[in-house]
């Protein structure tokens, strides 16, 4: 078998066996999962190293015809992104094994299988027919992952809007694909690049269209709401996956594919993408900021930083982008071991509410000190991983000429610290609630992937060099990009002493939020929550008032109302009103029926005369 194709056959094969093992066997499902996502991590590793010596590897066979083939492509990029999607998939697997929360075992394992597969299939694939066909799948298996993680209404009903929002925005990508490979001439994402299609006309909608699809997957700004719902709706093995890891690699993977390598963009292309990078950060960060759940806290972080990801891509500079595919990367790693803390908090207290936790450091000490090291990382403090991404990304802006987005950015990094603060002094500090004096550290199923995690957040941080080199490096190259900037180091420069003054104002923020809470860490942000002018703005927000999905739910009685009013009148034009005037007129015509042959005589010569006067005038008798 082509190697390429092992982390995808090899997981989708056994999915399907996962639904035959009985539900009343013990760790089959679970050790059978490990050791397939294990396989598929060593595949990867094996995939990204010939194809940093050189080799592509590559799979193509006929498909769908008309000259659409299945082909699939291990270049330096796709590679990468191929390698972080086995890693996450393969530390998911082991989190999950003792972890009970997460609905029916024998589905979640088969829809993390299936994800995994699909996943691979989606970085792979370079034809744009074969991409959407795993694009697409995810979206089936994202619905049936949430649905499934819980008993309750409330777990469909996000399931339902993480479907219809992304199943809209696929359908914009869908046709993005249909006009881009039609103006190209080809499906081939490889052959695209060989001469870049320029937006202009319709080229231009298809790289907005498929831009939407690109967005939607990365969980971007207007298209994130249904990733808090999910947070309360769904498992923390699911939100340390799929938003925090899977959808945000295979989003910015493909926002960059087609920003850098399929298309060639204007000023006003990259003015636009680093303005929705800029809201995204500072919009979802203030959300962020007062939220009172561990999880939906982390869920609007996860969009804040998807945020820099699309700004680093925006500037379109080789450093920037190195900055946006870096911090790729890193936001997985450290939101992944986030949402992990936050399983193991909720499994070993059985609450997320930071007014209910507190004081779990002495109880909880590797989890704790799991999430001061990924929290750190999130916020930028050097010198681990978070901190050298995040400065591709300012030295990018910078480079730009837009000073705007460079403050922005930064000052999206102080409301992260100023909430990571908030969150890890409510939940590992502070006094202990009587009711968790029980509480114990979570087994060590649940420490191993957190530790990983953590791990490679130290040592892409020490070891920046290492990713740079071997990661980062290769994928520019793969774009056809050529930097002179180093792209890794520990330099004592304006941006490094820039971080330091984020770090005391954050310091500074959550000592006065403290004190005006008095002392209860878990409001430290009410002085900025119930703030005049941001109070109404928070309450608007709470009310659901910004999101899109929401009002359209909202207002769809309204609209359908109306709409069953237009149809009703259109009704009446095609079948009622051709009816009441037929029988109007049947009725009137039957009042000339008396059987009297001189009225008939009559009404012959008149409908002759008004014939000839009628043809007359129009030209019928010349």
């Amino acid at each position: 078998m082509n190697p390429i194709l092992i982390p995808i056959i090899l997981p989708l094969a056994s999915a399907l066996l996962i639904l035959l093992i009985s539900e009343k066997t013990r760790y089959i499902k679970e050790l059978l999962t490990i050791a397939v996502t294990g396989i598929c991590l060593l595949s990867a590793i094996s995939i990204i190293a010939s194809a940093l010596f050189g080799v592509s590897m590559e799979f193509a066979s006929a498909w769908a015809g008309s000259g659409i083939a299945f082909t699939l492509k291990a270049d330096k990029l796709s590679s990468f992104l191929l390698l972080g999607l086995s890693l996450f998939s393969f530390v998911i697997a082991i989190y999950s094994f003792s972890y009970k929360q997460k609905g029916n075992a024998g589905w979640f394992y088969f829809n993390l299988l299936i994800t995994a597969s699909f996943s691979a299939g989606a970085a792979l694939a370079d034809n744009m027919v074969t991409m959407l066909f795993f694009w697409e799948g995810l979206l089936i298996f994202l619905y049936s992952f949430i649905a499934l993680s819980q008993s309750g209404q409330n777990s469909k009903k996000t399931a339902m809007k993480a479907f219809l929002i992304n199943g809209v925005t696929d359908l914009c990508l869908l046709t993005g694909i249909c006009i881009t490979g039609y103006i190209a001439g080809t499906m081939s994402m490889a052959g695209i690049s060989l001469n870049k299609l320029t937006l202009d006309g319709w080229a231009a909608l298809g790289y907005v269209l498929m831009l939407i699809g690109a967005l939607s997957k990365a969980g971007a700004i207007p298209f994130h709401t249904w990733i808090p719902d999910a947070a309360l709706d769904s498992s923390a093995p699911f939100m340390a996956y799929v938003p925090a890891a899977v959808d945000k690699l295979l989003g910015i993977y493909f926002l960059t594919r087609i920003s850098v390598y399929l298309f060639t963009l204007n000023g006003f292309a990259q003015l636009g993408l680093m303005t929705l990078g800029a809201l995204t950060i500072l919009i979802a960060v203030m959300m962020a900021f007062v939220q009172s759940d561990y999880k939906r806290l982390l869920s609007y972080h996860a969009v804040s930083q998807t945020g820099y990801m699309i700004l680093g891509i925006g500037t379109l500079n080789p450093i920037g982008i190195a900055g946006g595919l870096f911090h790729m990367i890193n936001h997985a790693t450290y939101k992944s071991c986030l949402f992990m803390t936050a399983g193991s908090v909720e499994r070993q207290t059985g609450s997320n509410d930071l007014s209910k936790l507190g004081g779990l450091f002495g109880v909880m000490p590797v989890t704790a000190v799991c999430f001061i090291i990924s929290a750190a990382a999130i916020s930028g403090i050097a010198p681990l991983n978070g901190f050298f991404s995040k400065e591709l990304i300012y030295a990018g802006t910078l480079n730009t000429g837009y000073t705007i987005f460079f403050i922005a950015a930064e000052l999206g990094s102080v409301l992260t610290l100023a909430s990571f603060l908030k969150l890890g002094h409510s939940v590992f500090f502070g006094k202990r609630p009587e009711a968790l004096n029980s509480t114990r550290e979570a087994p060590f199923s649940t420490l191993l992937p957190m530790l990983i995690l953590a791990g490679i957040c130290v040592a892409f941080g020490f070891g920046a060099r290492l990713p740079a080199q071997f990661l980062i490096d290769p994928s520019l190259q793969g774009l056809g990009l050529v930097h002179t900037e180093a792209i890794a180091g520990f330099h004592f420069n304006g941006l490094f002493w820039t971080s330091i003054v984020v770090i005391l104002i954050a310091l500074i923020n959550h000592i006065f939020g403290l004190a005006a809470a008095s002392g209860v860490a878990s409001k430290s942000s009410d002085h900025i929550h119930y703030a005049p002018g941001f109070k109404e703005i928070y309450a608007m927000a709470e009310r659901r008032m910004f999101d899109p999905y929401e009002q359209t739910m909202k207002h769809l009685p309204s609209l359908a109302n109306i709409l069953y009013k237009v149809d009703r009148f259109f009704d009446y034009l095609t079948d009622d009103l051709p009816s009441f005037v037929a029988n109007s007129f049947s009725r009137t015509s039957q009042r000339f029926h008396t059987g009297s042959y001189p009225l008939y005589m009559a009404l012959t010569i008149a409908g002759i005369a008004v014939y000839i006067i009628f043809t007359a005038n129009y030209g019928g008798i010349k």
